[in-house]
């Protein structure tokens, strides 16, 4: 009888054990993105989303342990989340991806007052509710531009009928400041001469300006150049000589931002290549004629516009003061410019934990 009330106590012993050093899921999961870390980890991105979905409050208990060791994984995996999942086309269609950002903030708001779980809770909440995913299911979304607009443009007619050139350095994904110069043809040459900040929508923009007495208004179709189109007025209005006009097509000759001092010109000039990263030798960026392109493993992950600010604008968040790039897409990203040589690259991303990027040349 001993004997046998050993056995199933034992037995019992071990179904326990067997129960309670069984890893959870969420837990396996959460483990395998870290241990991935990585942009190209998307499959274990999309296990930690199916835990926390099915257990907020475990995951969110790893974020936290995550947090606390001031490591910036909770940060990556978000960026993953939306660049590969939740804003990526490629990925699932629209419906699809906004009822899954649904699913997403309905198990954080469960935790947004929780005094253990509210700060990754709204941190959740934060970053996944301001991806504008319900926009895209409206019919009259303007796609943003792929193409940087900065730059020098020009045109010279034949048998010196004329010429212009436009100066663009773009602000923001919204709008450029620009200068525009253009000569009439022979015999007179009358000139004419225009600076402003025109608003961006798509890969097209627009100016407007009463300065000289009556409204002139110019758009901007940029494809394979600029297609410059006067939309209201006529020289005088626009502030040209006698018959001179803007109209016409500029040829891109520089993808150089034309405003900046000769010293960011450097800089910018000295950015351009391609960096592979000294954390992860898989990882790659590339940074050519406006452009930032994200590799891994020599597969393109993500391209966008490149904007170099001499001092961080006040949407990139807290940056110091300094030098930064903005990768602008459906969301914005932002770096500071740690350090920059002729071999060397720092960048530190301006939301998160702040860890620095380390880049080598090649």
């Amino acid at each position: 009888m001993q004997k046998v009330l050993f056995q199933v106590l034992g037995g019992l012993c071990l179904m326990f054990c067997l129960y309670a050093c069984k890893p959870q899921a969420g837990n396996d999961a959460w483990t395998a993105f870290t241990e991935c870390g990585t942009s190209a980890c998307v499959e274990e991105v999309l296990a930690v989303k199916d835990a926390f979905l099915k257990d907020p409050k475990a995951i969110l208990t790893r974020f936290n342990e995550s947090d606390e060791k001031g490591e910036d994984s909770v940060v990556g995996w978000l960026y993953i989340l939306r660049d590969s999942v939740l804003v990526n086309s490629s990925f699932a269609s629209i419906e699809e991806r906004f009822a899954l950002q649904q699913q997403i903030l309905e198990a954080a708001k469960s935790f947004a007052e929780d005094p253990k779980f509210k700060d990754m809770a709204n941190f959740v909440l934060d970053e996944v509710g301001a991806l504008a995913i319900a926009s895209e299911l409206e019919d009259d979304v303007v796609e943003p531009a792929t193409e940087p607009f900065n730059g020098t443009y020009a045109f010279e007619l034949p048998n010196d009928g004329g010429s212009g050139e436009l100066l663009v350095s773009q602000i923001s994904a919204e709008q450029f400041k620009f200068k525009l110069t253009v000569v009439g043809g022979k015999p007179a040459h009358n000139q004419g001469m225009m600076e402003g900040t025109a608003n961006i929508l798509g890969s097209t923009a627009d100016f407007s300006t009463s300065e000289f007495g009556g409204t002139c208004k110019l758009s901007f179709n940029f494809g394979d150049g600029v297609e410059i189109t006067t939309q209201e007025g006529d020289p005088a209005t626009c502030g040209f000589g006698n018959g001179v006009q803007a109209d016409g097509v500029y040829r891109r000759t520089s993808f150089n931002d034309p405003f900046l001092s000769a010293a960011d010109a450097k800089k910018v000039k000295q950015l351009q290549g391609n960096w592979r990263s000294l954390d992860d030798p898989k990882s790659v960026i590339k940074i050519v004629d406006g452009k930032y392109i994200d590799e891994y493993d020599g597969k393109e992950v993500s391209a966008a516009i490149c904007l170099y600010y001499p001092k961080c604008p006040g949407d990139c968040g807290p940056a110091g003061g300094g030098a930064c790039l903005k990768i602008t897409a459906q969301d914005d990203v932002c770096y500071s410019l740690v350090s920059l040589t002729a071999t060397n690259l720092e960048l530190s991303p301006n939301t998160g934990r702040g860890n620095t990027n380390r880049y080598v040349r090649f």
